[in-house]
């Protein structure tokens, strides 16, 4: 983990950006012998009553997206010795084989990286306030939008909801 020196801050990079995402090459720190990169890409899907989808489209209050995605990078960080966490989502549209959000983190060693990874994607799909339209040829449907993970924890929601009728989601 961390000491307090400077060398140790981790380098936090966090955005919200027009349109799709792309993981980048970064300059990690030295010390950084694993990497770990996820992208989430929007499926190629089709809808029993509008047929395929087209786009997602996404709609974000940025300054506050860009805060917690800054709590969330640096909460893994601390857990699990991050030296540097990248961490950007998609506002606006958004097609089918392009990814929405990406996540990079780089740490001493791979383990931590992959399990820093994980713990990231789950926490912003669970936490980060966006809200989904999904653009079907012959239609639109809406995914709940922020913080789905909080009727969960309530009990309002069960872990697979149905936003639709007779079209099944697993968040």
């Amino acid at each position: 983990m961390s000491s307090d020196s400077a060398t140790d801050i981790p380098q936090i990079i966090v955005s919200v950006q027009a349109g799709a995402v792309s993981a980048v090459e970064l300059d990690w720190p030295g010390a950084c012998g694993g990497e770990c990169v996820f992208l989430g890409r929007t499926r190629s899907e089709d809808h029993p009553d509008f047929g395929p989808l087209v786009r997602l489209e996404y709609e974000v209050y940025g300054p506050m997206a860009k805060k917690v995605l800054g709590q969330m990078a640096g909460d893994a960080a601390k857990k699990f010795g991050c030296l540097a966490v990248r961490m950007v989502h998609a506002q606006g549209a958004v097609q089918p084989g392009e990814a929405s959000v990406v996540i990079q983190v780089a740490t001493p060693h791979r383990g931590e990286a992959f399990e820093a990874c994980r713990y990231l994607i789950d926490r912003l799909k669970h936490d980060l306030p966006v809200w989904k339209r999904e653009v079907w040829r012959d239609g639109e449907t809406f995914v709940d939008g922020c913080c789905a993970g909080d009727g969960e924890r309530l009990g309002e929601r069960p872990a697979s909801w149905v936003a639709d009728e007779g079209v099944e989601h697993d968040g």
